[in-house]
């Protein structure tokens, strides 16, 4: 533990300062660092110590860095098709209708899933948490947290995809739908 804490205090501010050099962002580069160090932790005895551990925590920093980057284009290529989505489309009677039934077959969807991964969806898409949040509320892992919402909009997409256009589906995979 002694170990750990020395590593840390070595690495936390160059990494941070690394990821912050990609990031511009210094709630990203510091949940990045937090996540590097808890892989660290959770693989501390798989570590080949023949190899630099410097070289090892950098490269397990820029893969998340890469990760959070795509991520950022996935989200904005989404917000733009929100953007560019006509409202008028789900505003009129039929519509209204459609958007009613899905929100019952969403409902409906959702009790299916195991307890845990519904509450952390609906934490996810409907409270607009991040998975940090999510995790530390339900003291589970970050990973965790993800498996179990991919998990779930697997599920859901899969029973929603035929009957519903991706617009459609795109709201009910926002934030704050219900």
């Amino acid at each position: 533990m002694e170990a750990f804490r020395k590593i840390y205090e070595s690495f936390c501010e160059p990494l941070y300062r690394f990821a912050y050099s990609y990031l511009k962002d210094s709630f990203e580069s510091e949940e990045i660092v937090q996540d590097v160090f808890l892989k660290v932790w959770e693989k501390r005895a798989e570590v080949d110590e023949q190899k630099s551990f410097k070289s090892y925590l950098y490269r397990i920093t820029v893969n998340k860095i890469f990760n959070e980057l795509k991520h950022r284009v996935v989200k904005q290529k989404y917000d733009q098709h929100l953007q560019n989505f006509d409202q008028t489309s789900i505003e009129t009677p039929e519509s209204s209708i459609q958007f009613q039934e899905l929100n019952k077959k969403v409902e409906h969807l959702l009790t299916r899933l195991p307890e845990q991964q519904r509450n952390i969806f609906i934490m996810s898409r409907w409270k607009g948490l991040s998975n940090a949040e999510i995790a530390d509320t339900l003291d589970l892992s970050i990973r965790t947290v993800e498996n179990q919402i991919y998990r779930a909009a697997k599920f859901i997409k899969l029973h929603l995809n035929d009957d519903y256009p991706i617009g459609i589906l795109l709201i009910v995979f926002s934030y704050q739908w219900i």
